[in-house]
């Protein structure tokens, strides 16, 4: 619009002059003087639209460069200055939805990542963190890790971790920060990478230990059951034919060869028990739930093992499965009345977030270190008649109902089995 002014401006002048120049001179410079005064105002309107236009796109680019995606620019009368407002709008748009786009990929990474149990840890070449998740502050023991030195850190919170610093790909033992004489496996990995240019790395910390005695267990379920296939296999001939030398020896009246064949009897039939014992841990079944009243089923077991019961719930409905959790019952309430049978064990029940808290303390010597990590352990016992599948069927039966059991040696003496289970 503003050129097609300026030519018919020119037009007119050229006319003027061809029209009135030089016989009209008067009038040839009045219509000359007005039309440079349209000229002018042609020239001041076109400035004033562009200088507006120019505000409107600084206003709108200042606006993106502070991270404000959602200007829209308003329109003018001009169809030109429409066309590129239009397209500013255009590209604003697309950088909103863009932005939302990532930054719901972001909220979702940030999400998966701290809900993530593995530790990890940005940090660039100066061994400055750049990012650490949750994991990473419980694991380092800390509210903030940003901006720090991740050496300095180590040193400060993770001793032990500072000769594992240079290893790769490899599970490492590290102690339990609450229990020095319990530790705990990990996997770590680095990973070396380059974000703006400048090189970082990211180091990854896997805990591996339930992972591992899950794979433990497993492997031990598959000897066990090879074991009673190739023992059953042996101790039923063997058996019919003690029967059958037991019958023999009474009918050509041999005592000795009775005494004999009693005695094969009696080892086999001990060696059977064995077996049966520890094909319970083998066909352990998925736990099927039910709602039931854990307190009815504690105070019946009160009279046959002798504890003391320490509860404000009563009743205390919780959705799991009765039988095998009765079972774990037994076998820690029976484990405390052989350690400590002269002073009843003490159990204490609450319940806290949906969960269900049990502590079961005896009144013996407690357990070392060393034994404490073995003793979830298949055929591991410290006893002269003991089986070593108790407590491996309980830390089982805990794992299938998605809760947890700690072993610990209380200050006061005696030692602390804890229980923690969803109540629903």
């Amino acid at each position: 619009m503003f050129i097609v002014q300026i030519v018919l401006l020119n037009a007119l002048v050229l006319s003027s002059v061809w029209l009135l120049y030089p016989d009209n001179l008067s009038t040839f410079i009045i219509i000359i003087l007005l039309l440079f005064w349209l000229f002018f105002r042609v020239v001041y309107r076109a400035n004033q639209q562009h200088k507006k236009l120019t505000d409107i796109l600084e206003g709108g680019l200042r606006s993106l460069q502070d991270g404000d995606f959602s200007i829209s620019l308003p329109y003018t009368k001009n169809n030109q200055d429409s066309l590129l407002i239009d397209l500013f709008n255009q590209t604003t748009d697309k950088l909103r939805t863009e932005k939302q786009t990532l930054f719901q990929r972001e909220l979702l990474l940030d999400k998966v990542v701290n809900a993530s149990d593995v530790v990890t840890v940005l940090f660039n070449h100066r061994g400055s963190v750049i990012f650490a998740n949750i994991a990473a502050l419980h694991f380092f023991h800390t509210r903030e890790l940003i901006g720090g030195n991740l050496r300095e850190i180590i040193e400060a919170h993770r001793p032990h971790l500072r000769e594992h610093q240079p290893k790769n790909n490899a599970i490492i033992q590290l102690p339990d920060p609450d229990r020095s004489d319990y530790y705990q496996s990990w996997h770590l990995s680095r990973h070396a990478l380059r974000l703006h240019g400048a090189g970082h790395q990211l180091l990854l910390l896997k805990p591996m230990t339930k992972e591992l005695h899950d794979q433990e267990l497993k492997t031990w379920k598959k000897v066990i059951r090879v074991i009673n296939h190739e023992l059953n296999n042996s101790i039923a001939p063997i058996s019919s034919m003690c029967t059958s030398g037991k019958i023999l020896a009474d009918k050509l009246d041999q005592p000795q060869l009775d005494r004999v064949f009693s005695t094969i009897s009696s080892r086999i039939e001990k060696l059977s028990a064995f077996i049966q014992n520890y094909s319970r841990l083998a066909r352990l079944s998925t736990p099927q739930k039910q709602r039931f009243d854990l307190m009815l089923t504690l105070e019946q077991l009160i009279p046959l093992y002798h504890f003391t019961l320490h509860a404000k719930d009563k009743p205390l409905l919780i959705n799991a499965d009765a039988s095998q959790l009765e079972q774990v019952l037994i076998n820690i309430l029976k484990n405390a009345n052989e350690i400590s049978p002269e002073k009843p064990c003490e159990v204490t029940v609450s319940v806290s977030d949906e969960q269900l808290h049990m502590t079961f303390r005896d009144h013996g010597p407690g357990m070392s270190s060393d034994v404490m990590q073995k003793a979830f352990l298949p055929y591991y016992s410290t006893k002269e008649k003991g089986s070593g599948i108790g407590l491996s069927i309980c830390k089982e039966v805990i794992d299938a109902h998605s809760g947890s059991i700690e072993l610990n040696n209380n200050p006061a003496g005696g030692l602390e089995i804890k229980l923690i289970i969803p109540i629903t």
